[in-house]
C-alpha cells in the first residue's frame, strides 16, 4: 500500500464540500490554456488591428501610443477567458452541492466518488494506485485506521434528453490535479461505462474541450470515437473554445490497450 488504495464509491452525504471543491478545480485548471487559444485566433488580431485603426485614424493618437492597445486587448481577453471560466465554475459548484436531487433521483442515472486512503506520515508519491472495490476492501483485511481518506475525483451519469432510454451522457469527471495521471480518472470512467452497461444504455456520449487533452486521449483508449466537434463561446465570439463530443457504442465496443 506504499502508493495508496483507490476506492470508486457511490456518492454518500457528506461529500458534497469535496466535489464542489474538486469540480471548481477542474473548472479552472482549463483557463491558461484556453487563453493561448484565444490569444493566437484571428479575431484577436483583428481586434487589434482594428482599435489600432479607430485610435490613430479617427482619435489622432500617435501611431506610438495605438500600439499600446495591443497589450490591452491581450489583457481584455484573458478577463474574458477568467470570467468564463468563473462562471462556469460556479455553475458546476452549485449543481454538485445538489447531487442527490441532479444525479440520484432515478435507478438510471449516478454519481460515483475516488477516494484514496493514504498513510497520514508518508512521503509524496507519484505512482498508480492500487483500485479495490468496495467488497474487496472490506474482505482484504487491509488496516486502514492510520490512513488519510481523500476524495479526489468524481463522475456522473445522466440520461440524453433526447434519447434517454438508449443514450447516457457522462459528465463531471473530474481529477484533483495532485492524483492525475495515477489511474483515478481511467477508475472513474471505468465504472460510470460499467454502469451504463448494467442499466442498458446503447450508447455512451460526453463532451471535452481542445484544453482537455489528457481526459479525451483516456477516453479515446476507453472505447470513445470522436462524434462530432464544434466552437462554444466564451465570452462571444471574441473567446470561443472548440469543444469535442465522443461517442461509445457500449455493446460493440472492445477497450483498447494501454
Amino acid at each position: 500500500m506504499s502508493n495508496g488504495v483507490l476506492l470508486v464509491r457511490d456518492y454518500q452525504p457528506g461529500d458534497e464540500l469535496s466535489c464542489a471543491e474538486i469540480v471548481h478545480e477542474g473548472a479552472m485548471s482549463t483557463v491558461n490554456m484556453a487563453f493561448l487559444y484565444a490569444l493566437i485566433r484571428e479575431v484577436t488580431f483583428q481586434l487589434m488591428v482594428l482599435s489600432s485603426a479607430v485610435m490613430f485614424i479617427f482619435m489622432g493618437l500617435p501611431l506610438t501610443a495605438c500600439l499600446y492597445v495591443i497589450p490591452g486587448v491581450i489583457v481584455f481577453m484573458y478577463l474574458a477567458v477568467w470570467g468564463g471560466h468563473v462562471f462556469k465554475a460556479l455553475e458546476q459548484q452549485q449543481d454538485a452541492r445538489n447531487v442527490p436531487r441532479a444525479y440520484m433521483s432515478s435507478e438510471n442515472t449516478g454519481f460515483w466518488v475516488a477516494e484514496v486512503f493514504e498513510p497520514f506520515f508518508t512521503r509524496e508519491v507519484t505512482g498508480k494506485l492500487a483500485v479495490v472495490s468496495s467488497i474487496g476492501l472490506n474482505s482484504s483485511g487491509l488496516d486502514l485506521t492510520n490512513c488519510r481518506r481523500t476524495v479526489v475525483g468524481t463522475v456522473a451519469v445522466t440520461r440524453n434528453n433526447h434519447n434517454p432510454e438508449k443514450v447516457a451522457w457522462i459528465k463531471r469527471l473530474n481529477v484533483r490535479s495532485k492524483y492525475r495521471h495515477r489511474g483515478v480518472g481511467t477508475a472513474l470512467l471505468s465504472e460510470a461505462l460499467s454502469f451504463c452497461r448494467i442499466r442498458g444504455y446503447d450508447e455512451v456520449e460526453l463532451v471535452t474541450s481542445e484544453c482537455q487533452d489528457t481526459a479525451r486521449e483516456l477516453c479515446l483508449k476507453q472505447g470513445f470515437d470522436l462524434k462530432q466537434m464544434y466552437h462554444k463561446p466564451v465570452f462571444g465570439p471574441l473567446a470561443t473554445v472548440a469543444m469535442y463530443q465522443l461517442q461509445c457504442r457500449l455493446h460493440s465496443n472492445q477497450v483498447k490497450n494501454f
